[in-house]
């Protein structure tokens, strides 16, 4: 992230009431380590005491700190904490052991609250992993539900021993379901909720068809052989048009076109996205950095699209990116950051696979009978 973009978004409001938090401007709770502070702020400067925790500032050591966007630079807050009058030595024993009662957070009202909080920090992408695999659960669910037959047999050893080809059936229900759970993501962020209706449309007429590739992508490289590219519901298309596909079925007008064109999508599906995700072993906490990343900083044409919200944005971004250099470090201590650097870099292939499986609904008999939302968001 370039290191401008959360100091340009801080200049939007930097007022602070004088009756608010001396840190961050937030609702004061207490004033117990020598300064009006709020509960957020408090905690944030006990840990960072108790952990004996550095910091390290990405700009220029002189970050407005606002409580939308509080954590985006940590250095820049402690070092507020102790301009304002915050003092190490008014943390007693019991502030040691952990905080009391009264100082535990309110409970927000969403049952997977997302936002910029100290108390969160290192779980961000474990929150997201958890409820990504709820949404992993709900796949062949969600299937059944709509009348699709099941696309896979397994044997007594787990193992799968048969797959049918999609149909144009899969296809629909498929584009139904990654439109409803790409939605229910960006739910999660407060961000997007704020939206007008007009906004999250724009959006995910490009993000449902990246959260899709992900999540196909993944299955994908997991458990698919060579040449084949796997739906949520494990039935698949091959780059061989007629791979799985009954003579008695197959219309040999224009078939030349066909076939081309479908070996044309399938092949780079499985070169943007499924390949480089094996050759990486891309993991699930991976997938959720990755859908999030491109949920913030959409390619739509309304850039502007989160205008007024920039700070937040920042801070969100900023802590996913945090978490995912953190999670490459962990499984790649040798080379972590290129690593970091790698999985970015999907960014634009998952891009060039959501134009072409964008250019694909107009021409595959596959993508021909969609469900009314789909027709509304992807088909305009």
């Amino acid at each position: 992230m370039s290191p401008n973009i959360a100091h340009n978004a801080i200049l939007l409001n930097t007022s602070i009431s004088e009756t608010g938090c001396n840190i961050c401007g937030d609702r004061v709770n207490n004033t117990r380590y020598g300064a009006p502070a709020c509960l957020g702020c408090t905690v944030f400067f006990r840990r960072t005491i108790v952990k004996g925790m550095q910091y390290k500032c990405l700009k220029t050591q002189k970050c407005v700190i606002h409580f939308s966007y509080r954590s985006a630079c940590r250095y820049c807050r402690f070092q507020k904490c102790l301009e304002v009058g915050l003092r190490a030595g008014n943390i007693q024993r019991r502030d040691v052991l952990g905080p009391r009662k009264g100082l535990q957070r309110e409970k927000s009202g969403s049952p997977m609250e997302l936002e910029m909080q100290d108390e969160q920090h290192g779980l961000f992408l474990v929150s997201l992993t958890n409820f990504q695999r709820s949404q992993f659960s709900e796949h062949l669910q969600f299937f059944a539900e709509n009348h699709v037959d099941v696309a896979f047999h397994k044997d007594q050893m787990n193992t799968v021993k048969y797959r049918r080809r999609a149909r144009a059936h899969d296809v629909d229900v498929m584009l139904t379901l990654c439109l409803k759970q790409a939605n229910d993501w960006g739910n999660q962020f407060k961000p997007f909720r704020r939206l007008c209706g007009s906004s999250k449309k724009s959006i995910l007429a490009e993000y449902s068809l990246a959260f899709l590739l992900i999540d196909q992508g993944f299955k994908t490289s997991k458990e698919a052989d060579r040449g084949v590219w796997l739906l949520q519901n494990g039935s698949f298309m091959h780059s061989d048009y007629f791979f799985g596909l009954s003579h008695a079925t197959i219309d040999m007008e224009n078939v030349k076109v066909k076939t081309q064109l479908h070996h044309n999508f399938v092949t780079e599906l499985l070169h943007c996205v499924a390949e480089p995700f094996k050759q990486l072993e891309i993991d699930e906490a991976e997938c959720a950095a990755l859908k999030t990343i491109l949920l913030l900083k959409p390619s739509c044409s309304e850039r502007a699209v989160y205008s007024g919200q920039e700070g937040v944005l920042a801070g969100i971004y900023t802590q996913c990116l945090d978490e995912l250099m953190n999670n490459s470090k962990r499984k790649f201590p040798d080379r972590g950051e290129e690593r970091f650097g790698e999985i970015l870099l999907l960014i634009s292939s998952i891009r060039c696979g959501v134009q072409t499986l964008y250019n694909q609904t107009r021409v595959s008999d596959l993508f021909v009978n969609f469900d009314d939302s789909v027709k509304n968001i992807l088909l305009v």
